[in-house]
């Protein structure tokens, strides 16, 4: 009877210990950024429940991206989904919601390991506890996810009924273990698949084959509702990311590993004591592991916690629910949350050309026309994440294109300039599809990238498939080439573009430009373009082409004034005309120079155009040149002696009046300003005391001397052809890009069949982009317009469409992503041959004909929602079999 009350009392004690270890372990998770919301996989899991369940119901998601096939949304219906929303739905603080579910994944993970080796009776009840704490807080240690450690959370609750000494039938036995399989989700399918490993090893060398086919079936009815979402998304070529590799080795050999610890370090702890070594060693030891174990969710605080997610991004996303105006929204950043897991209204996705265009500086209206074919309305900008695009590049992007500012939220971001966290810009009318009559198409032989720059070059009024997509859907299109190069079909045209055109290192916000060397970035092709044309045919084409300001003493000999102060110096920070020395005498407050950072004496020349009496100078700084002030300089006269002078608070420098034409410049002292202390000496102007008349400002409206050859120039099989352009003095200054044609005795390249290397060089301080070689007459703007259209959801697979009336075989264009699946019928019941769009976008050819309507429908997503309920019908039975089927084996008709 005493053993009997020592035995209950032990296991109340150890019990207590195991609340304790619990009561600890929650207790790290919420002590680790308390208060603060930790970047995870899914940020929508957290900020917005409901809608990431109700999306992940459908194999189609319309809200991301363009809409895209779900990735692994499905994997969280079970069970960290309904967790989640349950405590949304209470109303608990997102942070407590997050530190709740990590403190569930390393207490099952605790209590797990503890029971599973009291039912397999491996070590003692501290190497048992002790292991338990290592098996829960080694993987957070290593900055694993909870959703990725999850299943190894899980492991021992599937190996449990397995193994349980109590008498109990095989369908008890199979059915539990996969019910706390069917637990662990979908979420991670390669680390959920691999804790099977450890159970099928314990049953495959126990020969119980019954037992491991009727196991084996329960495992896969319970995931038959995360297996089919899976194969569908294989089937069509979009898995779900590729899983952190530690946790899944975890899941495999962290359960025989803990096991293993618990049965041998009772018997370490037996040997060291054999050898003199007090028994209490390997426990201090392993505690010691399991302290250093937690530091991690001690010590390091988590990159991009947030207390909660900002109110500007609450705000940002209700003003664009609230707008009735159709369109997707573009966030310019490589992150779209936390508005993606908040807003409502489709977004789109960031391309690559999109991205060239905005991180360039370089904006005009073909940036407009672009966002609008791709039915974008609103274009986020967020200042409160730097991701390598300057933001002054974003909105000297946008400002060009005339894209207006219509709502900003926040505080002040971290930028330049103390533009707020986020801001809303309205691209203008657009429709979410389009009617794209077959006359304004063409096939380009290139990739999607190419296609914004063809459908520009050919008057952007048009749309392009590519020619791999037209091919036995819209036969006899045109055809456009770029870099492709095949020479079976005579082209129309041929587009060669720069596909990156680098960025200026003086950037503008309106007039005024702001330089920093950090803000520059190359071009692919500084020089020009160089491309090898086959022809299969002899035909002619008209040239004209694109081309931007080229850095360069070419291009500041434009913007000279005649008759003015001219300036040199010894040294500039950036290449830029804005940053030239003759900024300094522009009388542009907006513009000056800048000595680079490691020029060790700067100076500045000023030379005047006839010699003048000259009594002083006055140096004027602008808080947005990144320079220190002048505060002690040395004058040198023409060839006389040099004179030492200090420049008082109002930045003059006086001296007895002097009949000289120039000035020598040594800045040998500097006045930091507030927010470039280490800066070197910058000047915005220099005014001249008593020549002061000869500081002239560049005309900007002014135009260069327009003549045959001041373009960039033409090399075809090395004949030189010349080029005109025709452009202000601001566009040269702020490098905007400038048209520019073929002049000359030839107003058209002939060319022969075969080989051709055509050369398109910088000239003339302006370095070409874009170049068009298009047969007389193509491009032209047919009489039947492109049509908007509006398009109806009425749920996230099925689309309907009001079609006008057109006389001649169009495409139906929606700006979404194309994919095979979605299928579309006419009013007639026939179906609809889907093609490809510019690359990306879905389209289906539409025969000529009245008014009708279209209705398209994604028909994978029948079978992905069959899916889940089976895989929920099948979970349910299996549950109801682990219930109500006998637990003991009484008999041949439940023992397996």
């Amino acid at each position: 009877m005493g053993r009997l009350k020592a035995g209950s009392s032990e296991q109340v004690v150890w019990r207590a210990r195991l609340v304790l270890g619990c009561l600890a372990l929650i207790a790290l998770c919420f002590q680790h950024a308390p208060g603060q919301i930790v970047p995870d996989r899914r940020l929508e899991l957290t900020a917005g429940p409901g809608g990431f369940l109700s999306r992940a119901l459908h194999l189609w998601d319309p809200h991301t991206g363009f809409g895209r096939l779900q990735s692994d949304a499905y994997g969280y219906l079970l069970p960290m989904g309904p967790f989640h929303w349950l405590l949304d739905t209470l109303s608990v603080p997102d942070w407590i919601t997050q530190r709740l579910w990590w403190s569930l994944v390393l207490c099952v993970a605790f209590l797990g390991i503890w029971k599973l080796c009291n039912v397999l009776q491996y070590g003692v009840p501290w190497t048992r506890l002790a292991v338990a704490l290592l098996y829960a807080l080694v993987p957070r240690a290593f900055g694993e996810l909870p959703i990725e450690v999850w299943p190894m959370a899980m492991a021992p609750w599937v190996v449990l009924p397995l193994v349980s000494p109590r008498v109990r039938s095989g369908w008890w036995r199979g059915s539990w273990s996969a019910v706390a399989f069917a637990l662990i989700g979908g979420a991670n399918p390669l680390g959920s698949a691999a804790i099977l490993v450890a159970p099928a090893i314990w049953l495959v060398a126990r020969a119980r084959v019954k037992l491991t086919l009727a196991w084996l079936a329960f495992v896969v009815a319970v995931s038959i509702w995360w297996l089919v979402p899976l194969l569908m998304l294989i089937r069509y070529g979009a898995p779900p990311p590729s899983p952190r590799w530690f946790p899944v080795a975890g899941a495999v050999v962290g359960l025989p590993l803990a096991l293993a610890a618990a049965h041998y370090l009772r018997r370490l702890t037996n040997l060291t004591v054999s050898h003199g070594i007090h028994r209490r060693v390997v426990p201090v030891l392993i505690t010691s592991l399991a302290v250093a174990a937690a530091l991690p969710l001690v010590l390091i605080r988590p990159a991009g916690a947030l207390s909660a997610i900002p109110t500007h991004w609450e705000q940002t996303a209700d003003w664009l629910d609230n707008q009735s105006a159709p369109g997707s929204v573009l966030v310019l950043s490589n992150s779209t949350e936390p508005l993606a897991a908040l807003v409502k209204r489709p977004l789109a996705a960031l391309t690559d050309d999109m991205s060239d265009r905005v991180d360039s500086g370089v904006g005009d209206q073909t940036l407009r026309q672009e966002l609008t074919r791709d039915g974008i309305r609103y274009v986020v900008v967020r200042n409160d994440l730097p991701d390598g695009t300057p933001a002054l590049a974003i909105h000297e992007s946008l400002a060009d294109a005339g894209i207006g500012r219509v709502a900003y939220f926040g505080p002040a971001g971290q930028t330049r300039l103390p533009y707020p966290s986020v801001e809303i810009y309205d691209v203008g009318a657009t429709t979410p599809g389009r009617l794209v009559p077959q006359s304004r198409l063409v096939a380009v032989g290139g990739s999607a990238d190419d296609v914004p720059t063809v459908v520009t070059a050919l008057g952007g009024g048009g749309a392009a498939v590519l020619r791999s997509d037209a091919q036995g859907k819209l036969d006899g299109l045109p055809l456009v080439e770029t870099e492709s190069q095949q020479v079976d079909r005579q082209p129309s045209a041929v587009v060669m573009r720069n596909t990156q055109i680098g960025r200026s290192g003086c950037l503008h916000v309106g007039t005024r430009a702001l330089c920093s060397t950090d803000q520059a970035k190359d071009s692919a092709e500084p020089n020009g373009l160089s491309r090898t044309v086959r022809l299969p045919q002899a035909a002619s084409y008209q040239l004209r082409g694109t081309a931007l300001p080229q850095d360069g003493e070419t291009l500041e000999q434009l913007l000279a004034v005649p008759g003015s102060i001219t300036a040199t110096a010894s040294s500039r920070a950036v290449a830029a005309p804005e940053g030239r020395p003759g900024a300094a005498v522009d009388r542009q407050l907006g513009t000056g120079w800048l000595a680079a950072s490691d020029d060790p004496r700067p100076s500045l020349t000023l030379t005047l155009p006839a010699a003048r009496d000259v009594q002083g100078l006055r140096f004027q700084a602008d808080p947005y040149l990144t320079g220190s002030r002048p505060a002690e300089v040395t004058l040198h006269f023409d060839s006389g002696a040099p004179v030492d002078a200090t420049v008082d608070a109002g930045g003059y420098v006086r001296f007895p009046a002097r009949h000289v034409k120039s000035v020598k410049i040594d800045f040998t002292g500097t006045k930091p300003l507030q927010d470039a202390r280490t800066s070197p000496v910058g000047v915005a102007e220099v005014q001249v005391l008593g020549a002061d008349d000869l500081r002239k400002a560049v005309d900007p409206v002014s135009r260069v001397s327009a003549y045959c050859g001041n373009g960039p120039t033409v090399m075809v099989d090395g004949v030189p052809l010349h080029t005109q352009v025709a452009a202000t003095m601001q566009q040269l200054l702020q490098r905007r890009p400038v048209a520019f044609s073929l002049c000359g005795p030839l107003t058209v390249v002939p060319l022969r069949s075969g080989r051709h290397q055509v050369d398109v060089q910088a000239n003339g301080g302006l370095v070409p982009i874009e170049t068009t070689l298009a047969k007389a007459g193509f491009g032209d703007v047919s009489v039947t317009p492109v049509q908007g259209v509006d398009v109806w959801r009425p749920n996230p697979t099925e689309l309907t469409v009001e079609v006008p009336g057109a006389d001649q075989q169009s495409v139906l264009t929606v700006a979404q992503n194309y994919e095979e699946g979605w299928e579309a019928y006419d009013s007639t019941g026939r179906k609809l041959t889907s093609i490809r769009v510019g690359g990306w976008q879905q389209g289906w050819v539409l025969p000529a004909g009245p008014e009708q309507v279209v209705t398209a429908r994604f028909m994978p997503d029948r079978t992905y929602r069959a899916g889940l309920l089976l895989g929920l019908v099948a979970l349910l039975a299996v549950l109801a079999v682990a219930v109500f089927l006998p637990r003991r084996a009484s008999g041949r008709s439940t023992r397996l």
